[in-house]
Formats: C-alpha cells, sequence, structure tokens
C-alpha cells in the first residue's frame, strides 16, 4: 500500500514537472489568421516561419494557425487584427476598400517595372524613408511584406510583338491596367478569374493579364496559345503583421526575434511564389504555350500610358497631405534602365 501510495506520488510529480515544463514552454500562445492554406506559397511561407520563430525563441512562443479565412477573411483585415480578432494575421492593405492611402496607392507607381526585386528594394527603402507609412498601420507592428511577382499578357492567337497588336482585343485584366489597355485601342474587361477561362476557351475574350503560375493553377495554358511577356508590375505591401496590444505583451527580446524575420519571411515568401511561378512556366511550355520576350522600347511605350492615372494619384495624395508626388518621382527615378 505505502509502494502504490509513493509511487502515485512520484507519477502525480513527473506529471506536474512535466506540466510546469508544458507552460513554460509556451509562455507566449499566440494566434495567427491567413485567408490562405498551407499549401499555397504563402502559406508555406507562413508554416515555415512559425515554426522557426518556435525554434529561435527556445520553445517560449507557440503560434497557432487557422488557415483558409477561418478567423479573418475580408479586405479590411488591418481593422480587423487591429480589433484583435486575432494576435497575427496575413493583410493587404493594396487591396483595401478605402483608407491607408499610401500603403494602397502607391504600389500602382511601379509601371513598367520588370523585376520584383527592384520594386520591393524600392518600396523598403520608401517604407524606412516615410513614416506615413507605418503610420497607417494604427500602431500594428509589420512582421513582413510581399511583392507581387509581374503579370503579362497571354493571348489565344498572335504574340505581342508592338503596342498596335493590342487594338481591337478584349482582355482580362485589373482595373489599374484598364487605362494603358483603352491608350492601345484593346478593351479592357474586369471579370472574376474563375470565369477567364470559359471566357477565353469561347473566344468571348483574346487574352488575359496574368502571371505564369496562373498557367498551371487557373489552366491558362490550355485555352491561350502565346504568352508575351509584357510587364504588369503588382508593387510591394506590408502583407504580416501583430496588433499593437499583443505586439506590446511581448518582452523586448521575443519582439526582436520577430524583428529579425521580417526580412527572412519576405524573402522566403518571394522565394516560395517564384516557385509557383516557374512550375506554371514549365506547365505552359509542355502544352505547348509559346514565350516571347517585348523590346525594352516596346515596354517602354506602353508603360507611358499608365502615367496619366498615376499622377492623379499622386495629386489626389497630396491634396491629403501625403508626399504622393514626391514618391511617384522618387519610384519613377529608380527605374532600372
Amino acid at each position: 500500500m505505502k509502494l502504490t501510495t509513493l509511487a502515485m506520488a512520484l507519477v502525480a510529480t513527473t506529471s506536474l514537472g512535466l506540466s510546469a515544463t508544458a507552460v513554460w514552454a509556451a509562455e507566449f500562445n499566440l494566434t495567427y489568421s491567413t485567408t490562405y492554406s498551407p499549401t499555397h506559397p504563402y502559406g508555406q511561407a507562413d508554416d515555415e516561419w512559425i515554426q522557426r520563430i518556435h525554434e529561435q525563441t527556445n520553445g517560449r512562443v507557440e503560434i497557432t494557425a487557422f488557415w483558409g479565412g477561418s478567423l479573418i477573411n475580408s479586405r479590411e483585415g488591418i481593422d480587423e487584427l487591429n480589433a484583435g480578432v486575432a494576435d497575427m494575421s496575413y493583410i493587404a492593405p493594396i487591396y483595401a476598400s478605402s483608407g491607408y492611402d499610401l500603403n494602397r496607392l502607391t504600389p500602382q507607381f511601379f509601371y513598367g517595372y520588370e523585376d520584383a526585386r527592384d520594386v520591393l528594394k524600392v518600396y523598403m527603402a520608401l517604407w524606412d524613408e516615410y513614416p506615413q507609412y507605418t503610420e497607417e498601420m494604427e500602431g500594428a507592428q509589420v512582421l513582413g511584406y510581399n511583392v507581387g511577382t509581374p503579370m503579362h499578357l497571354m493571348l489565344r492567337e498572335k504574340p505581342f510583338t508592338q503596342v498596335s497588336d493590342l487594338a481591337g482585343l478584349r482582355i482580362r485584366s485589373a482595373v489599374d491596367y484598364i487605362g494603358a489597355l483603352t491608350a492601345a485601342g484593346a478593351e479592357g474587361v474586369t471579370m472574376p478569374m474563375t470565369d477567364t477561362y470559359p471566357s477565353l476557351q469561347r473566344g468571348v475574350l483574346d487574352g488575359v493579364i496574368a502571371p505564369y503560375e496562373a498557367l498551371k493553377s487557373l489552366s491558362f495554358a490550355e485555352v491561350i496559345k502565346y504568352y508575351s511577356e509584357l510587364p504588369h508590375s503588382r508593387g510591394a505591401y506590408p502583407s504580416r503583421a501583430m496588433n499593437a496590444a499583443a505586439w506590446n505583451s511581448l518582452p523586448p527580446d521575443i519582439q526582436q526575434v520577430f524583428l529579425d524575420n521580417v526580412g527572412w519571411l519576405t524573402d522566403r515568401t518571394y522565394e516560395l511564389a517564384q516557385g509557383s511561378e516557374d512550375e506554371g512556366k514549365a506547365h505552359g511550355e509542355s502544352l505547348g504555350v509559346i514565350f516571347n520576350a517585348v523590346d525594352p522600347a516596346v515596354i517602354a511605350e506602353y508603360s507611358t500610358a499608365f502615367e496619366p492615372a498615376a499622377r492623379a494619384t499622386a495629386e489626389q495624395l497630396d491634396a491629403a497631405g501625403l508626399p504622393g508626388t514626391e514618391i511617384h518621382d522618387k519610384i519613377r527615378a529608380a527605374l532600372p534602365n
């Protein structure tokens, strides 16, 4: 009886010790929300980042991920984040319906940029120079940035080699690109990407502006013949953040681990996204899609059509007391020759 009691005491003591260790190991329990799945390139980067933070804090930080928009799922995700719906979240102020003016509007100033890395380099310099970017985030701590790989021009019947080739074509496009298409004599059409495949298949559309990865992920390689590398920059934006209350609850050494990984998360997100681009291009090649480079002079000519709308946006920012024209001019001056 005494041995049994002793054994039970030892078990209880051991369990208590393990419980105490577990509590210590998960000193900070944080939630992370994203609209993406863990198999999407952005979700893959998040999953690796979550493990990295756990390891680099010696297990003191435990992050529970909520995938697929199960916790925060809207274009106003930064508002929900700051309201405390989650401690951390994937955010996209570039797609917000209003507010976050510098973050939302200045990415369109990168028209004509061909390399996403160049976009990111210039954008990060602007973040360092202009505190208004951070101020728009209402105190949330940014933990990572995204830069979109450029979209290009997919066409059904013939390749694009000069601006006049666009005349009379109907092209599925994001709103930001419609002005340039109109200036070239094309009709820009906005429609969900899910409706684009059948519209291309039936000839309702002549083409679509989309990235390489869409050749595979959206099966566009089945319904287009030519992929012309006419760049349509998607700019950069803060993409992960922690709300101010959660951030302020962390001690400086834990905060520093997150800060030390901002560059890593940004780079890893880009690397995985680029991997999807490479897979999409390879898939297109396997189905006989013909890829063609576009003369830099033609790219420059096409890009001039974006300037009037960009200038108007810059003036709109100026009128709101923000350095719109100043930022526009710096982005244009930094465009690689």
